[in-house]
């Protein structure tokens, strides 16, 4: 069922004529002539007021089903960790390694020069 079959199919079981319709939304006839006959849409706006004066969702109206999630709304699952390559890991920890060495000459040197003075 295409837009402007559910919603002439909404309007008919609802009880409305065009013309209560369009007076309900504040349009015109020809506005709700035109929806149903498919050659135009509702506004955002309107649809909203639709959803109020039919009781159904948004999505009913547009896509034919009701607040179901989509495939795309769903959360997905995180995708698993990437292992690294041996190659990665062995660069980490030559960084790491060389890393260390660097901080501890460092405190070194300072407790050095500490010393050093305190002696003096």
């Amino acid at each position: 069922m295409n837009l402007n079959e559910r919603l002439q199919d909404l309007r008919k079981k609802a009880g409305y004529s065009q013309e209560q319709l369009a007076e309900l939304l504040g349009i015109s006839r020809q506005a709700i002539s035109k929806w149903e006959s498919g050659q135009g849409n509702p506004d955002i706006e309107n649809i909203v007021k639709l959803t109020k004066i039919y009781q159904v969702s948004a999505d009913y109206i547009l896509l034919g089903r009701e607040d179901n999630p989509s495939p795309q709304t769903e959360q997905t699952p995180l995708p698993p960790k990437k292992e690294l390559s041996p190659e990665m890991r062995k660069a980490l920890a030559i960084i790491t390694v060389t890393a260390g060495f660097a901080v501890i000459t460092v405190l070194f040197i300072t407790a050095l020069s500490i010393m050093e003075k305190l002696v003096l």
